[in-house]
C-alpha cells in the first residue's frame, strides 16, 4: 500500500473516530442525570405537617423524567413513591417550572395515629399524586435551589373491626370475647394538602 494510500486510510478513520466522538459527547451534553432534595409542609384541614422527597432522574433539554421516594406526616404517616415529570422555561440560568408526581402512598401508620376504639384496623395503600409549579435559583454549576407551590392529594382505606359488635359478642361457655366474623367496616381518607415545598437540585 502507498503512502499516500495509507493516508487517506487514516484520515478517513481519524474522521469516522471524531464524528462519534463528536455524536457522543452531543448525547451527553442533551442528557444529563440530575438529583432533587425537597423538604417542605402540607397544609389542609387535618393541619399542618412536614414532608421529605428524593428523586432522580435524567433530564432532556427542558424535560425531566425520573422516580422519587419521601416521607409524608399530613394526618397519617406514609411513604409516597412516585414517578416525576417536569418542565422548564425560559433560557437563562433561573427559570420556571412545571411538575406533576403520580404513584402511590404507602401506609407506615403509627399506634397513636390509628383508631383507638376500633379492633384489629388495618390500613392499606392508596393514590398519591403533587402537581404544580416553581422557581430555580441557580448556586454554582449543576447545583440550583428550588422553591415551589402545589397543590397535593393522598388516599388511605382502613379497616376494621365493628367495635360495638366485637364487644358485645360472646363465645359460650367461657364468655371470651371474639371478633364475628365478616363484620368489618371501612374508612376511606381522602386528604386534600396545599403543598410548599424548598429543594435542592444536583
Amino acid at each position: 500500500m502507498s503512502a499516500i494510500k495509507r493516508f487517506m486510510l487514516l484520515y478517513i478513520l481519524t474522521g469516522i473516530a471524531g464524528i462519534s466522538y463528536a455524536q457522543q459527547k452531543s448525547i451527553e451534553e442533551r442528557w444529563q442525570f440530575r438529583s432533587f432534595l425537597n423538604v417542605g409542609l402540607l397544609e389542609g384541614q387535618a393541619g399542618s405537617a412536614f414532608q421529605l422527597q428524593a428523586i432522580g432522574g435524567a433530564g432532556y433539554k427542558s424535560w425531566f423524567a425520573g422516580a422519587g421516594v419521601g416521607l409524608d406526616y399530613y394526618r397519617f404517616r406514609t411513604i409516597p413513591l412516585f414517578l416525576d415529570i417536569r418542565k422548564e422555561f425560559g433560557k437563562s440560568s433561573n427559570k420556571l417550572f412545571v411538575y406533576t408526581d403520580a404513584g402511590t402512598s404507602i401506609s407506615w401508620v403509627t399506634d397513636n395515629e390509628k383508631m383507638q376504639y376500633a379492633a384489629g384496623g388495618q390500613f392499606g395503600n392508596g393514590f398519591y399524586t403533587d402537581l404544580g409549579f416553581g422557581y430555580k435559583i441557580a448556586a454554582g454549576k449543576n447545583n440550583n435551589f428550588l422553591i415551589s407551590l402545589g397543590y397535593s392529594y393522598k388516599k388511605l382505606t382502613e379497616t376494621y373491626q365493628n367495635p360495638v359488635l366485637y364487644y358485645l359478642q360472646f363465645l359460650p361457655p367461657n364468655g371470651q370475647m371474639v371478633p364475628p366474623n365478616g363484620q368489618t367496616d371501612r374508612i376511606d381518607y381522602n386528604l386534600n394538602r396545599l403543598s410548599i415545598k424548598m429543594g435542592w437540585e444536583f
